[in-house]
């Protein structure tokens, strides 16, 4: 299989070259790598040799089989497209096409049934979306769900390279204060632009694709996205009722036995790190607050389950069918 990565040198894009290296099941006869123009003619050492990192153009996709876009929504929505129309089945990470009537938003062990032969777009959720919704799914199928809260702490890798290196730079000038808008010892609470209602784009994300993912359109939720001075790891808090009744012991068991979860008392981003697994913990009754009110917390590395990872399962799967 003839394979692309557009974004090659970015953050997604490292991770997944590294996790192509460590195994799949895709069998890749030609790797084509692409990135930003002033990376363009640079070398790039993979384990299918030296590349040269090639410029984004049509004919980058010319005889491609499979394309990963590991790019902003401005590249993606100009460069899809013409990937698409070539016939190359496309992969994307932004949030580009991922409202789009059409084309799913896969987390392969919640609703991978969607992918199909004839597909040629799919679309990588949101990084917290894709942490959550396997979660939340096997509650859905054994209790129901009533309502959704989720409270994020996402990590500076989260918002790209450039944050990554604002708050190395801050570490290094450290105790110099920076004032509003450092990350390094402060919290950031919203991530994106807020709407008139007050709400921020990642927050909006996260109940959109939520609903979408697990086909409950009209789920109530809410949700507070906030930006901490973690380098990478996302943790999510995260309430829900459930339609039917369910004790913590049950919740956990179940959870144990969803794929790619773990279950453990109280997980951190730190453990979480360059793992692929999802981790959960803390499951508790609300009984103080609401009957059939559960509690639990949520960690997992947003550059590999959020992203990279998530994207790799897709793809792999994808082609199975």
């Amino acid at each position: 299989m003839r394979v692309g990565i557009v974004g090659a040198t970015g953050i997604v894009g490292r991770e997944l070259l590294e996790l192509l290296a460590a195994g799949t099941s895709i069998r890749i006869a030609e790797l084509r790598l692409s990135a930003s123009p002033r990376s363009a003619g640079k070398k790039l050492m993979t384990a299918w040799g030296e590349l040269t990192i090639r410029s984004l153009d049509e004919e980058f996709f010319c005889g491609l089989d499979l394309c990963f876009f590991c790019t902003g929504k401005t590249i993606s929505a100009r460069w899809v497209p013409a990937a698409v129309a070539r016939g190359v089945r496309c992969l994307d990470n932004s949030s580009a096409f991922r409202m789009q009537e059409g084309v799913p938003v896969i987390v392969p062990e919640v609703n991978g049934n969607l992918l199909s032969a004839d597909l040629r777009l799919v679309a990588n959720p949101n990084c917290c979306v894709a942490q959550l919704t396997p979660v939340l799914h096997p509650v859905k199928v054994h209790f129901g769900l009533e309502e959704v809260t989720v409270s994020t702490y996402q990590a500076v890798s989260g918002a790209g390279q450039d944050a990554m290196e604002q708050m190395a730079r801050e570490l290094a000038q450290h105790p110099r204060s920076v004032g509003a808008g450092q990350l390094l010892f402060n919290l950031i609470p919203y991530i994106g632009r807020r709407n008139n209602a007050g709400h921020s784009e990642e927050e909006e994300k996260i109940v959109r694709e939520t609903r979408k993912i697990l086909e409950l359109p009209t789920l109530p939720m809410a949700v507070t996205a906030v930006r901490v001075p973690v380098m990478r790891g996302h943790a999510l808090a995260v309430t829900f009722k459930t339609r039917k009744e369910a004790v913590p012991e049950e919740i956990g068991q179940l959870l144990s036995s969803a794929p790619n979860l773990r279950v453990v008392d109280a997980p951190q981003p730190i453990v979480a790190q360059h793992t692929n697994a999802v981790y959960v913990g803390r499951i508790r009754s609300n009984s103080a607050f609401a009957h059939r009110s559960f509690s639990l917390w949520i960690v997992a590395d947003n550059l590999r389950t959020g992203a990279a990872h998530n994207a790799l399962k897709t793809a792999e799967a994808w082609c199975r069918a």
